[in-house]
């Protein structure tokens, strides 16, 4: 299935607006975003693909059981959406559970029928005319600050979104981040702390005058002590390091070391290289 051609929404920035009929209780009411966020509620939009399902009921009724720890305890609404008629959902919400109804849930059950909001969030399935299951977490400003797009088949998890809606709503009071499977009441994270700069890398403008000073500590011998006093096999015997002649190559005073310097000079000149310390 292709989903809607119309670019997906992102974390951080405004929650397209809807103004749609839903069933509220058994009644067909008017809501919108706007209203919601303008009473400073959360909200979280959760979209499903088609009533009269398998899974989607068993998600609504979840959701509609544990209502008050949303509204209550965290200020949040609760919506669910699909491409359904407003009086099909109302005839699902009024039907019993064993004919395959809702039998009575208390979340709102917003209508689409036009496509229009499936089609702002970026969830529309075209092909199909149905939505993706799909839950976007919306904050009092009007931002989307969570996007979960799950399988048609899976169905989400009521704690999960309480937890993520707790985190969200810590970090904007406390200014912290939440580790993994932080929940309320954990501790959080001083991010300020965490990205500190200690200032920036120290560059040599110079090639001899990083390399220099290694390579008078190779030929006086300081690296060779630094070792200790192992042992280099060299042509079938053992040899020890402190009479293992140094290379006349990188002797300071070697022509071969200033031909190699002056070489490196030119061409750090010619492409503007530079040398971390």
């Amino acid at each position: 299935a292709l989903a809607s051609i119309m670019p997906r929404v992102s974390v951080g920035k405004p929650a397209p607006d809807f103004t749609a009929t839903a069933v509220m209780d058994g009644k067909l009411k008017e809501i919108s975003l706007s209203a919601y966020t303008g009473a400073n509620h959360w909200v979280a939009l959760v979209f499903f693909p088609k009533a009269w399902s398998f899974v989607c009921p068993t998600e609504i009724r979840a959701y509609s059981e544990r209502l008050e720890e949303f509204l209550y305890s965290r200020s949040c609404a609760v919506v669910f959406a699909s491409t359904d008629t407003e009086l099909c959902l109302r005839a699902w919400n009024h039907t019993n559970e064993m004919e395959g109804g809702l039998g009575g849930v208390h979340v709102p059950l917003m209508s689409d029928s036009n496509h229009k909001i499936s089609r702002d969030y970026g969830v529309l399935l075209e092909d199909e005319g149905v939505a993706e299951r799909a839950l976007f977490i919306i904050d009092p400003k009007g931002n989307i600050r969570n996007i979960t797009i799950s399988d048609a088949d899976v169905g989400r998890s009521v704690d999960e979104t309480l937890r993520i809606i707790d985190a969200l709503a810590f970090k904007d009071e406390f200014g912290e981040g939440c580790p993994v499977n932080w929940k309320k009441g954990d501790a959080g994270l001083k991010m300020a702390e965490q990205t500190r700069v200690d200032g920036p890398i120290e560059m040599k403008k110079s090639w001899s005058e990083w390399a220099r000073p290694k390579l008078q500590r190779a030929w006086s011998g300081q690296s060779q002590r630094s070792i200790g006093s192992g042992t280099l096999k060299t042509m079938g015997h053992f040899k020890s390091l402190s009479e293992t002649p140094p290379s006349p190559l990188y002797s300071p005073t070697s022509s071969a070391f200033g031909i190699m310097e002056k070489n490196m000079e030119a061409a750090m000149a010619n492409h503007s290289i530079g040398l971390a310390t």
